[in-house]
């Protein structure tokens, strides 16, 4: 009996000290939605893949040659249109054109939080309408022949497509999932963790047992966010790469806020194995007496 006791009381640990992590996760997951942190990696992920920036690249050449042939200016003929694209591909490609999408991604933030918490919403791609007008005259501007006959473009906003539809969907069951965890897993943990105390035949070292527990599961999540690369984390999350879990990881854990989340994680857990190694030996202390 005292052997499934102590059964009992270590599944309760393992399983209490899962649920805190897991809740100091999801609250991370969250906040990171609301505050704009997770959609601002969607912009900059959506732009480091090199298809989606040739396709957009090629888009806003074809805008600019249009624009120009529209106000009478052949770039054909005038010997130019070589160098008018690639004046074009190299503003596309530059820092100040991703600022551009992060800071439309930054003001669709209300709509993006809205469509995640609005059930009636279709599946449909999330899109960014991104103004590259001011970027690309900046770049033609010293054009011969182009420069000066077209000081200022205006070209249609760009849209790029951050989320497909079925990305969106994954991401909005997955962080459906996170709320509830935010919300309950911690209140889930702390009562698997009394119920342990309950049913333990040695509640002298519950409290440390707890504590390293949760001290050794926080560390480990912190170093594996820092140091394990994220293609390796997304293939052994449920569902593998492209499932729901991994793509609200992706959106999550992006450069920008990984290396934040994994100081955490790393702190919150050092001060849990401090507290544990404290309260080993106050019960060690208790036990001499």
């Amino acid at each position: 009996m005292r052997a499934l006791r102590t059964l009992i009381s270590a599944l309760c640990i393992l399983a209490g000290a899962l649920l805190i992590v897991a809740w100091g996760v999801s609250t991370a997951a969250v906040r990171a939605v609301e505050d704009g942190t997770a959609l601002s990696g969607v912009a900059r992920t959506a732009f480091s893949v090199p298809a989606a920036v040739d396709a957009l690249s090629r888009q806003v050449q074809d805008d600019a040659v249009a624009n120009l042939d529209s106000r009478g200016i052949d770039v054909a003929a005038l010997g130019v249109e070589d160098d008018l694209r690639g004046a074009v591909d190299s503003a596309v490609r530059s820092p100040a054109f991703e600022d551009a999408i992060v800071d439309a991604a930054d003001a669709a933030q209300t709509d993006f939080s809205a469509a995640l918490m609005d059930p009636e919403r279709e599946a449909a791609p999330l899109t960014l309408s991104v103004d590259a007008s001011g970027i690309v005259n900046a770049r033609i501007a010293d054009l011969p022949g182009v420069g000066a006959a077209a000081p200022s473009l205006s070209l249609p906003p760009v849209q790029v497509e951050a989320l497909s539809a079925e990305s969106f969907e994954n991401v909005r069951t997955t962080y459906e999932w996170m709320e509830r965890a935010a919300d309950w897993a911690l209140w889930a943990g702390l009562a698997l963790l009394a119920l342990g105390i309950l049913v333990s035949h040695r509640r002298r070292w519950f409290v440390a047992k707890a504590l390293f527990a949760i001290g050794t599961i926080a560390v480990a999540f912190g170093l594996i966010v820092a140091f394990v690369d994220r293609d390796a984390i997304l293939a052994f999350l449920p569902g593998g790469v492209d499932g729901t879990a991994s793509s609200l990881w992706a959106q999550t854990f992006t450069d920008d806020a990984a290396p934040g989340i994994a100081r955490n994680a790393v702190v919150v857990g050092a001060v849990a194995l401090g507290g544990g190694v404290v309260a080993t030996l106050v019960g060690k202390a208790a036990s001499r007496r």
